[in-house]
C-alpha cells in the first residue's frame, strides 16, 4: 500500500516505525490514546504539517520527528483509502445508473415518431435540415426579444426588461463584455465583439407563495442555529491547534444540527470561526448598512467585491420601524491576491431584533429556486449578533462558518492563510469592520482636524471629496484582484506574473484598453516591517517607477483611522537636478506637475498601499470639494501585505506581498489586435523588475 512516502500502518494507526533493532528489523512503537487523540484532533486542521509544526508536536507529545511524519504519512494514506473506497461506490451507483437511463433513450430513440404527424423518424438530412429551420426561428427570437427590451428600457424605465431573465454567466468566461483565450501559438487575443457588460449574477423572478414559504422556514432555522452558537459558547466552540483561534467541534455541532455536507469531494473542507469587538457606530445604522448590498459593499470594500439584492420579503417599511426582514441577496468575495480565488454565495439573509437593543443577522446558502448550481462554495448559518451601547457603540460578535469544494484552488503559498481563520474567518470581518467604521467617524468631521495637515487641502468639503476618491481608488483596485479574463503568458511564468487585460468602458476610469498585471511572493519579515519600508518615502525613489530616481515628498495627510498607519496622502514627484536642467533644454515641465494620491491602512491582519497618478489640474478639481469625485478618472495600483497565516499578529511571523499594477495601453476603443504581447512584456518587465528592487533592498534576494 502507498504510505506517503514510507513508515507502517496499522489499524488506527497506534503504532509508528521506529529504529532498527540489532536484527536490522525496524521495531514499532504504540501510541498512548492522549497522543492518538491529540494527533486526531490536528490531523482534522491540518493533515500536511510543516516541518515546524511537527516539531512542535514532537515536544508536546514526547515522540520523535519520524514517529510524528510517518504516523501523518499513514494516517494520509489511510483517510486518503477510506474516501477512495466510499467515492468508488458511490461512482459505481452513478454508473449504473446511468447505464440505465442510456438504455431507456435508446430504446426510446428506436422507437421514435414525428410528433407532427405520426410518421417515421427523421434521417441524418431531415434532422439537419430542421436544425438548421430552429436556428433561423431562435435567430428571429433573439432580435424580437433584444428590440422589445430596448423599447421597455426606453419608455419604461422603471420596469423589469426582457433582458432580466437572462441566465448566469460564469465571471471566468466574460468580463466587461469582452471573452478571451488562447490560441495555439499562446498569444492573448481578446474576441472582436465588444459588447455592453454582460450581468454575471442571475436576475430576478418572481417567487411562488411555496418559495416563500421555503425561504422563510430554512431563515427560522438559520436564526435558531446561530442564536445557539452565539449563546451556548463552551459546548460547540474548541481552540485551533493551529492558531489557537476558536473553531466549532464538529462532533458537538453535527450532534444538534444534522448538518449534511453538500460537496461530496474528498479535497472539501469545513471553515469556520468567531470573534468579537465594539465599534463607534449606533446599531441601527449598522443593521441599515448590512441590509443595502451597496453600503454592504461599501463597509467591507476589501472582502466584498460584488452584491446584489435579489429578493426582498416583508411589509418594506424602513428598518427602524420593521424589526423583521428577509432578503436574498448574491455576493462574490474575494481578497489578498489574484492567486486566492474569489467565492460567491446566494444567501438567504434574515435580521431580527431578538430583544430591546439586540438584533441577529443570520446568512445561509441557498441555490434550490436560482440555478446557482455551479458555486463551489456553501455558507452554513453564518452571522452577527449587534448589541446596542451607550454613547452611540455597538458590540459585534461575528461567526462564519461554510463549506469549501477543492474547485477553489488556492495558490500554495496562501493555501496556509486562507484554510485558517485569518482568511475568509471571522476576524478578516471584524478588522475591517472596525477600521471602516473609525474611517467613517472621521469622514464625518465637517472641519479640518488636528489630525491632518495640508498644503492644498483647505476646507472640510475638500477634505471629504478627498476620501471619497481615496475610498473609489481602494475599491476599484479590490475589483481589479480578482483578474476576471486572466490568462498566464509562459515566457513570463519564471517571474511569477499573472496577466490580465480588459477594456475599460466604466465610469471614474481612463476608457481604453487596460493591462493589469500582479505578482505574489514571500517575505522573511514581519508584515510590519515591510510596511514600514513601502511607506519610506526616501527610499521610494529607489523602486517606485512613478519616482523612480526622484525625490517625493508629502503635501497633505488625512488621518483615517485612529493608528498612524491608517491614513489618505497627497504625494509630489520632485524631479532631480540633472531633469530640471533637460526641461530648461526641452521646455516640457509634465513631470514637475505630477502628484500621486495614496490610501494605505495597517490593521491585526496585515495592510494595504493603494496609489495613483494624477496631474496639478485633476487634483485642483478633487481639492476644490466642488466636482463630483465619482467622475475624476483614476487608475490605481498598489500592495497587499498579509501574514502569512502562520502568526496571530501582524509584528511576528512572515509576509505574503502582492504587488499589482493597472497601465493604459490604448486609450482607444477599438478592435483588441491593438493589444499584443509587447505591451503584456512591458507590464510584466516593470513588475518583475518592482519585485527585485523590494528584494533587494529588502535584503532577501532569494524569496
Amino acid at each position: 500500500m502507498d504510505n506517503d512516502g514510507g513508515g507502517s500502518s496499522s489499524g488506527n494507526e497506534q503504532y509508528t516505525s521506529g529504529d532498527a533493532n540489532q536484527n536490522g528489523k525496524r521495531t514499532c512503537h504504540r501510541h498512548t490514546p492522549q497522543q492518538i487523540q491529540r494527533l486526531e484532533a490536528y490531523f482534522k486542521e491540518c493533515p500536511h504539517p510543516d516541518e515546524t509544526q511537527r516539531k512542535q508536536l514532537c515536544q508536546e507529545l514526547k515522540l520523535e520527528a519520524d514517529q510524528i511524519k510517518f504516523w501523518f504519512q499513514n494516517k494520509r494514506t489511510q483517510s486518503r483509502t477510506q474516501d477512495e473506497r466510499s467515492t468508488n461506490v458511490l461512482l459505481r451507483g452513478e454508473n449504473e445508473a446511468l447505464q440505465s437511463e442510456n438504455e431507456a433513450m435508446l430504446d426510446a430513440l428506436r422507437n421514435v415518431i414525428c410528433p407532427a404527424c405520426g410518421g417515421p423518424p427523421f434521417g441524418r438530412e431531415g434532422r439537419e435540415h430542421n436544425l438548421q429551420i430552429l436556428r433561423f426561428e431562435n435567430a428571429r427570437l433573439k432580435e424580437n426579444r433584444d428590440r422589445l427590451s430596448n423599447f421597455v428600457n426606453n419608455h419604461m424605465p422603471n420596469e423589469p426588461t426582457v433582458g432580466d431573465s437572462l441566465a448566469y454567466v460564469p465571471s471566468h468566461q466574460i468580463f466587461n463584455g469582452i471573452s478571451y483565450g488562447i490560441n495555439g501559438s499562446n498569444r492573448y487575443e481578446p474576441s472582436s465583439s465588444y459588447g455592453p457588460p454582460t450581468s454575471q449574477i442571475i436576475q430576478p423572478r418572481p417567487l411562488s407563495e411555496t418559495d416563500i414559504s421555503l425561504l422563510t422556514e430554512i431563515a427560522a432555522s438559520a436564526v435558531e442555529e446561530l442564536k445557539r452558537l452565539f449563546l451556548t459558547e463552551e459546548q460547540f466552540w474548541v481552540k485551533s491547534c493551529i492558531d489557537q483561534t476558536y473553531v466549532i467541534d464538529t462532533d458537538s455541532y453535527e450532534k444538534f444540527s444534522h448538518a449534511v455536507k453538500h460537496f461530496s469531494s474528498t479535497t472539501a473542507h469545513v471553515e469556520s470561526s468567531k470573534d468579537v469587538t465594539v465599534v463607534p457606530i449606533e446599531a441601527i445604522n449598522l443593521i441599515e448598512m448590512f441590509l443595502d448590498s451597496e453600503k454592504w459593499k461599501e463597509l467591507f470594500p476589501t472582502i466584498v467585491n460584488k452584491a446584489k439584492t435579489i429578493h426582498v420579503l416583508g411589509s418594506g417599511l424602513p428598518i427602524r420601524e420593521n424589526c423583521n426582514v428577509l432578503q436574498v441577496i448574491w455576493e462574490q468575495l474575494h481578497i489578498l491576491s489574484p492567486l486566492v480565488p474569489a467565492r460567491e454565495f446566494m444567501i438567504v439573509r434574515c435580521c431580527q431584533e431578538i430583544e430591546k437593543g439586540l438584533w441577529i443577522i443570520a446568512d445561509v446558502s441557498h441555490r434550490a429556486h436560482f440555478d446557482f448550481a455551479n458555486a463551489a462554495c456553501y455558507k452554513r448559518p453564518s452571522g452577527c449578533l449587534i448589541q446596542a451601547l451607550p454613547n452611540a457603540h455597538s458590540k459585534v460578535m461575528w461567526i462564519e462558518h461554510v463549506e469549501v469544494d477543492h474547485k477553489l484552488d488556492t495558490h500554495k503559498i496562501y493555501r496556509d492563510l486562507v484554510s485558517g481563520g485569518s482568511g475568509y474567518g471571522a476576524k478578516r470581518w471584524i478588522v475591517t469592520l472596525e477600521r471602516m467604521c473609525e474611517r467613517m467617524a472621521l469622514s464625518s468631521i465637517r472641519t479640518l482636524p488636528p489630525s491632518d495637515w495640508s498644503e492644498v487641502i483647505s476646507t472640510g468639503e475638500a477634505r471629504r471629496s478627498v476620501m471619497k476618491l481615496g475610498e473609489r481608488m481602494v475599491k476599484n483596485f479590490n475589483e481589479m484582484l480578482t483578474m476576471s479574463g486572466k490568462v498566464d503568458f509562459p515566457q513570463q511564468s519564471k517571474n511569477g506574473v499573472r496577466v490580465s487585460i480588459r477594456m475599460n468602458n466604466e465610469a471614474g476610469q481612463p476608457p481604453g484598453i487596460v493591462v493589469s498585471a500582479s505578482s505574489s511572493l514571500t517575505i522573511p519579515l514581519t508584515p510590519l516591517q515591510v510596511f514600514v519600508f513601502l511607506q519610506n518615502l526616501d527610499t521610494r525613489q529607489q523602486w517606485d517607477i512613478l519616482s523612480y530616481g526622484t525625490l517625493v515628498n508629502e503635501i497633505a495627510r488625512i488621518a483615517t483611522g485612529s493608528s498612524e498607519t491608517n491614513c489618505l496622502t497627497i504625494l509630489r514627484v520632485h524631479p532631480t537636478q540633472e531633469e530640471n536642467n533637460d526641461k530648461m533644454v526641452a521646455q516640457d515641465s509634465s513631470k514637475d506637475d505630477m502628484l500621486m494620491l495614496q490610501d494605505c491602512y495597517m490593521d491585526a491582519l496585515g495592510g494595504m498601499i493603494v496609489y495613483a497618478p494624477m496631474d496639478m489640474a485633476t487634483m485642483n478639481f478633487a481639492v476644490s470639494g466642488e466636482v463630483d469625485p465619482s467622475h475624476i478618472p483614476i487608475l490605481p495600483s498598489g500592495f497587499i501585505i498579509s501574514s502569512d497565516g502562520r502568526r496571530s499578529t501582524v509584528e511576528d511571523g512572515g509576509t505574503l506581498l502582492t504587488v499589482a499594477f493597472q497601465i493604459l495601453v490604448s486609450g482607444k476603443a477599438a478592435r483588441s489586435r491593438e493589444v499584443n504581447e509587447k505591451s503584456v512584456d512591458t507590464v510584466s518587465g516593470l513588475i518583475s523588475s518592482t519585485v527585485q528592487r523590494i528584494k533587494g533592498l529588502l535584503n532577501c534576494p532569494q524569496c
